[in-house]
């Protein structure tokens, strides 16, 4: 199927690229990386986050774009749920490219790799499949992805294809220690006062750790949704934790969850009870609710497979 969205990309002249609400490291990187080879190309391309990138993912180069075109293919790209267009309309032939589970392939044009560590690094393999030169925007963004998905290169997707593809991009101008220190060392006064809020909060059940964060909590202290991006991960590296669960309200009624496990596949199968999906350690769904309602329910539900893990 990538051979079918690279004769696409050289059949038409203008594009959108959608990816998830909430966007994280891979889901700019890829997004600004593939806007990049289009603008190569001599492709007319606009981006589309359904919700704002957060400060601390926007020291990668930007791409060109033009934001009034009507497009002619949508590519969905890091979405493993629909969900999570956060009500965008692609406007174009949908074609999508992710590296998320799914339970049914897709309809229509799409190229779905679990085996890939992120959908920036599905991006470097269309671009060199194009024979396209990985311009030095092009590897930060990629790199970045890579890098976030990765968890710093210590989750499990850690593969030797990644460390071979992160060596190349540093020889074509990524900055390792500059995107380590923007994403690791670089948090928000506002990053600390969510966590702390959250870890005053903190419900254990055994080895599994579940907190939530209301949408009216970031109004009362001044704080956005983006602001909470990455603090799964802090979760995550609690000691004994076999499972964490993390509620974040996008709004007054809607829920977005993010799900982490270690050694088995509770977190996939936790998230697809409630209709998402994701990998087998890492992944989430977005459903109607409230957060302080929900989180119990979504505990108990990864008990089912925490146990059996």
């Amino acid at each position: 199927m990538k051979n079918r969205i690279i004769e696409l990309i050289k059949e038409q002249d203008r594009f959108e690229i959608i990816t998830h609400e909430g966007p994280d490291e891979d889901s700019v990187g890829s997004s600004r990386a593939l806007a990049f080879a289009l603008n190569v190309l001599g492709k007319t391309v606009r981006l589309v986050y359904p919700s704002p990138i957060p400060d601390s993912l926007l020291f990668t180069p930007e791409p060109k774009q033009k934001k009034g075109i009507t497009p002619q293919i949508s590519i969905l790209l890091d979405v493993s749920d629909m969900k999570l267009l956060g009500g965008v309309k692609p406007l174009g032939e949908i074609v999508i490219i992710d590296h998320h589970r799914k339970k049914e392939e897709p309809e229509g044009i799409s190229w779905i790799d679990p085996r890939k560590s992120s959908a920036s690094e599905m991006v470097y393999d269309l671009i060199r499949a194009m024979d396209l030169e990985i311009t030095p925007a092009m590897a930060s963004n990629i790199y970045m992805g890579i890098f976030g998905d990765t968890g710093g290169f210590i989750h499990s997707n850690t593969t030797p294809k990644v460390f071979k593809t992160a060596y190349e991009l540093t020889k074509a101008g990524a900055d390792p220690n500059q995107i380590a220190y923007k994403l690791k060392k670089s948090r928000s006064l506002k990053y600390y006062h969510i966590l702390c809020m959250i870890m005053d909060r903190i419900i254990q059940s055994g080895k599994i750790f579940g907190s939530y964060i209301r949408y009216r909590d970031f109004g009362d202290i001044r704080a956005n949704p983006e602001d909470a991006a990455g603090i799964i991960e802090e979760l995550a590296s609690l000691g004994g934790a076999e499972l964490v669960i993390l509620l974040r309200e996008l709004n007054p009624d809607t829920v977005h969850a993010s799900i982490r496990s270690k050694g088995t596949e509770s977190a996939l199968k936790t998230a697809r009870a409630f209709g998402g999906g994701g990998h087998g350690m890492a992944a989430g769904f977005t459903v109607k609710g409230r957060a302080d309602e929900l989180i119990e329910q979504v505990i108990e539900e990864g008990m089912k497979w925490v146990s059996k893990g």
